[in-house]
């Protein structure tokens, strides 16, 4: 089975508050010019992206300086719908005793049932910064999640975004449909990014196979 991990980028879609939406017009048509062209203009933070360390980190990796391989391989997802706010150590300790390696991790909080409604943008799960720092311990290409962010709303210093974006494991942010997906398994991961130089993030194109 292929998953579709995706949200569909289109004018009016939720995006993180201060931040422009998507300008998308139709500059020409079949009818009038005979050939259909589209004008794309958004952030590269934009829906399903990821996060690059140059998103943070001053001279940090970009996407486009890693090999399209990065961007897929064998995930696993964990369920962690029970955590109300915080994603605790004792949490996501099963990942430590999984007898099989792999390269993403799949957070599954739940929070993607509340895309396109004002409290998306609000007390999402995120992993304590103890929580954080265990991860930095796997061996991980990325990390993703169904929520908006991997640290607070209200957070000013981004303390897990600078743990894991220092280690150059990049982050997928408001994944979808991830309900499906077999816990603590292996599955086919890929968060295939927008090509574009000096990328500190990108849309991707995010997808699972079991």
């Amino acid at each position: 089975m292929v998953y579709d991990l995706t949200h569909l980028i289109k004018g009016d879609i939720q995006v993180w508050p201060g931040t422009p939406g998507p300008d998308i017009r139709t500059l020409f048509t079949v009818e009038n010019h005979g050939f259909m062209e589209t004008g794309l203009n958004l952030v590269s933070h934009t829906g399903t992206h990821i996060d690059a360390p140059a998103h943070m980190i001053k001279d940090g990796l970009t996407l486009d300086r890693l090999p399209i391989s990065h961007f897929t391989g064998r995930a696993v997802k964990i369920d962690l719908t029970h955590c109300c706010r915080l994603i605790q150590p004792q949490d996501i300790d099963r990942l430590f005793h999984l007898e099989f390696p792999f390269e993403w991790l799949l957070l599954q909080t739940g929070w993607s049932r509340y895309w396109g409604h004002p409290g998306y943008f609000g007390s999402y799960p995120v992993l304590a910064e103890e929580a954080a720092a265990l991860l930095c311990n796997l061996t991980l290409k990325g990390i993703g999640i169904d929520a908006p962010s991997f640290d607070a709303f209200e957070s000013k210093n981004y303390p897990n975004h600078f743990l894991f974006l220092e280690k150059n494991i990049l982050l997928v942010e408001n994944l979808r449909g991830l309900e499906p997906l077999p816990n603590n398994s292996l599955i086919g991961f890929s968060a295939l990014p927008l090509h574009y130089i000096n990328a500190d993030g990108a849309p991707v194109r995010a997808m699972a196979i079991t």
